[in-house]
Parts: C-alpha cells; sequence; structure tokens
C-alpha cells in the first residue's frame, strides 16, 4: 500500500515538473511562419532582464546596465538582421551598441558577426509583445527578456523565471531601470 502511494506521488511530481517544464516555446524552422520571421521581431525592444547559471559570468555584463533599449531593423543584405543599442550605464552615461544577426535559411537561430561561436536562440513567451533569446558560446549561455513596453506584467516576469528555472538558471539579473531611456543611437 505504501510502495503505491509512494509510486502514485511520483508519477504525480511528474506530471507536474514535466508541464511547467515544457520545451516546445523554443521557436523552430517548421513552426515558424517564414513570411513573417524575422518581421514580427523588427522595432523597438526593451531589455528587461536576464538569467544564467550561478557561479558564471555570463551576466557580468549586464550588472552596469541600468536600462536599455534596442532596435531591430533589416540589413542592406537580405540575410542579415541589424541589432542597434542605446544603453543607460549605472553611472547615467549612454553606450551605443551594433551588432549583425546572420540569418540562415529554414532555421531561426541566429548567429552574430563575427563572433561563428555564439548560437542565438528564439522562445516564444505567454507575454504578449515579449520575446525571450537564449544565448551559448562555447563556455556559458543565458537567457534575455525583451519586451515591446517598458512595463512588463507580473504573469510575465514569473514566465520568464519558469523558463529560466527550467533551463537550470539560478541567477536572473532584473535591470533596475531608473534612469531615463538613451535616446537611439544612429
Amino acid at each position: 500500500m505504501i510502495v503505491s502511494a509512494w509510486r502514485y506521488l511520483l508519477y504525480l511530481y511528474g506530471l507536474v515538473f514535466d508541464s511547467q517544464c515544457d520545451r516546445s516555446h523554443q521557436l523552430s524552422a517548421s513552426r515558424i511562419n517564414r513570411t513573417e520571421f524575422p518581421l514580427q521581431y523588427l522595432g523597438g525592444w526593451y531589455f528587461l532582464a536576464a538569467a544564467a547559471e550561478p557561479g558564471t559570468r555570463a551576466l557580468d555584463i549586464f550588472k552596469v546596465m541600468d536600462n536599455g533599449h534596442f532596435t531591430v531593423q533589416e540589413s542592406a543584405e537580405m540575410e542579415k538582421l541589424e541589432f542597434r543599442a542605446s544603453i543607460r550605464v549605472k553611472d547615467g552615461s549612454c553606450v551605443p551598441r551594433k551588432w549583425i544577426y546572420l540569418l540562415t535559411e529554414e532555421r531561426t537561430e541566429l548567429r552574430t558577426e563575427g563572433h561563428p561561436d555564439l548560437v542565438t536562440e528564439l522562445f516564444s513567451c505567454d507575454c504578449p509583445g515579449c520575446v525571450v533569446l537564449k544565448e551559448t558560446d562555447n563556455t556559458s549561455s543565458r537567457l534575455l527578456l525583451y519586451t515591446r513596453s517598458q512595463e512588463l506584467d507580473t504573469d510575465c516576469m514569473s514566465d520568464f523565471m519558469q523558463k529560466s528555472t527550467c533551463e537550470g538558471y539560478k541567477e536572473v539579473l532584473h535591470l533596475p531601470r531608473t534612469q531615463e531611456i538613451c535616446p537611439p543611437h544612429e
């Protein structure tokens, strides 16, 4: 009787844990509308949070940031996306950044020009106007949360936290966002 009860509890735990860590949110080439990709990602985004495994240095670059506004635009070359950032550092200064994502036919994974070891995967999110990116290179990986709006519903942050936990990322960094957004850089 005790063995049967124990098996039943383990079965229920497995069902709950598996449903919380559903990995089907990763966007794959077979699930994405290629006529809309990458168009649905063009425009402005706010960077709100990042997560990584504890003890790694994967979040160090973000610890000096107060806020960040990013713009994604098509490049003159068809297979590239231009990513421009206006980052407000905690000391009040603005830091412009720019990089190019390389698009691969029939895939949604992005490569960063000049960094062949960096792979960026897109994940859907239950939060409207949000996207979660997973960046992985030879030494680390991290999740990044971007939104179309500066304000984020607590349910959306909970969804990000759950995705982070499922990936094994227990260290989560929320940008303070106490200062004005930097003007877009050209």
